[in-house]
């Protein structure tokens, strides 16, 4: 578990804090947060989308990515989320099922948009990651 969520109540934050953009030194340490192989891929930021709040995943994960390139969020569109994942099937799937949560199964969805990697996780938290400069793994 990363500091970032250790420390963190997604029912208290606002939106101003639920995004945190990590720095040169931080993304070394956050990368490998979840002790398994980054495959060349560094963080650069998260958020968390909490299914019973008013923002939907799809808005969750553009601003994501609009923090990752540092640009507002309706800079985000070409191509556009909904034509590269289904948005609504990762919904149904990681939040879908409270089962799932209550027998504190670990799921997590991966896809590429934008050159980013883009992790959803049954907990909530959406990462963002692109690929680290000093490694060429799986050719780029």
């Amino acid at each position: 578990m990363d500091e970032n969520r250790a420390n963190s109540n997604p029912s208290t934050e606002t939106d101003e804090n639920r995004t945190e953009r990590a720095s040169s030194s931080d993304k070394a340490d956050t990368a490998g947060r979840k002790n398994v192989p980054n495959e060349g891929w560094g963080f650069i930021t998260q958020a968390h989308y909490d299914p019973d709040d008013s923002r939907d995943l799809t808005t969750v994960i553009v601003r994501a990515v609009a923090e990752a390139e540092d640009v507002p969020p309706t800079e985000i569109k070409n191509p556009p989320l909904y034509e590269v994942v289904d948005i609504a099937g990762i919904d149904d799937a990681l939040f879908g099922r409270p089962e799932a949560h209550q027998s504190g199964m670990g799921s997590t969805v991966e896809f590429r948009y934008n050159g980013y990697k883009v992790s959803v996780e049954a907990d909530g938290w959406v990462t963002v990651s692109d690929r680290s400069r000093d490694s060429n793994a799986d050719g780029g």
